[in-house]
């Protein structure tokens, strides 16, 4: 058996149709697709979703809160900090089995554990000299396509990306006309993948899901969220995280005190909602059209709210094992901790974990 786990980043499952998506509307009518699609991990941001996806592991022991990691009492870029647990790629390599990687967003190859796999694109998690990027640097569609066709593929694991579609949103807004041009696109180039894979339908069972969605951030202005506690001498750290926010509780503060400050934190402008993810980890969002920051919002479209867990979801290829997992997601909504264990499953490593 072949599994093959593709990741359009940041695409809707509500722009799914035989209009502008043939060739995912195919998949899903070929096999199963989620009515309501996936639900991403909070923050629904992308490397913290990109990394449980291989791991299968939870905030609360991965630290990877968002695109912000809180490891080792401090900050990091959770693209810096690894996978932080056990990996379907390490999995393969302790199974003898082989695995690649083909990915839109060089960042995603440690994020994930891929630099573990037998072959992996961009080499060494950076872009040969020559690569087409997009207006924010990571590889485009087309030079993915062009990696996983020179690439054998016949392989136990795959993991593809596709980066366009996030970079398009930022730029444009969801539901901007760029926005619906780059939904056909990389439907164009998502086939381009799957008529890669045709040679070994018959064994494959294809996985192709989102991180997260996106929503317009056209508010004029950022919601402060960080140089408002710094002002009212808050004992907190924060990092923002497009319409969504981690605060992090000092040692010295009492549980008691940081559920005053929650209640003081929904009370600022511009901010919708919270919730105690950790004891010392609350997790904030702001209101629709709103993200945090300062000044003027520096993207049309972001991600971090409860408004952007949706997910695409679905389950096809020609491997009797896809109709059954196809069921599985049919009948319970699966989500970014559903599918490591699933792929191990279906390889047959569970025992690895």
């Amino acid at each position: 058996m072949r599994v093959v786990f593709v990741v359009l980043d940041a695409f809707p499952h509500s722009a799914i149709s035989s209009d502008v998506t043939p060739n995912l509307l195919q998949q899903a009518k070929l096999g199963a697709m989620s009515a309501s699609g996936g639900e991403s991990l909070m923050l629904s941001v992308t490397y913290s979703n990109h990394a449980a996806f291989m791991t299968g592991l939870p905030p609360a022991e991965t630290g990877h809160w968002g695109n912000w990691a809180w490891i080792n009492n401090e900050f990091g870029k959770t693209y810096d900090s690894g996978p932080q647990g056990r990996t379907v790629f390490d999995d393969c390599k302790a199974a003898n089995l082989t695995s690649v990687a083909v990915v839109g967003d060089h960042k995603l190859l440690a994020t994930m554990g891929a630099l573990e796999a037998d072959v992996s694109w961009p080499p060494a998690g950076t872009p040969p000299e020559g690569t087409p990027l997009d207006a924010y640097g990571y590889p485009k569609d087309e030079a993915v396509i062009e990696a996983a066709a020179s690439t054998d593929l016949d392989a136990d694991f795959v993991l593809f990306h596709l980066n366009e579609p996030d970079t398009s949103m930022h730029m444009y807004g969801p539901d901007s006309d760029e926005a619906l041009a780059q939904y056909r696109r990389s439907d164009r180039s998502y086939g381009s993948l799957v008529d890669l894979l045709k040679p070994l339908w018959h064994d494959t069972v294809l996985i192709t899901v989102s991180d997260h969605c996106q929503e317009p951030t056209d508010h004029p202005e950022c919601v402060n969220l960080r140089d408002h506690a710094k002002a009212a001498g808050w004992p907190v750290q924060i990092r923002n995280d497009g319409t969504g926010a981690i605060v992090v509780a000092s040692d010295e503060i009492s549980q008691q005190e940081f559920a005053q400050l929650h209640a003081e934190i929904l009370q600022l402008e511009g901010v919708e909602g919270g919730v105690l993810a950790a004891p010392n980890i609350y997790l904030v969002w702001t209101e629709p059209h709103r993200m945090f920051g300062r000044g003027e919002p520096l993207t049309q479209g972001n991600h971090g709210s409860p408004r952007c867990t949706q997910q695409v979801a679905i389950v096809s290829g020609g491997h009797p094992a896809a109709q059954t997992l196809g069921s599985a997601i049919s009948s319970q909504r699966p989500g970014t901790l559903s599918w490591a264990p699933n792929i191990r499953d279906l390889l047959g490593i569970s025992s690895q974990v």
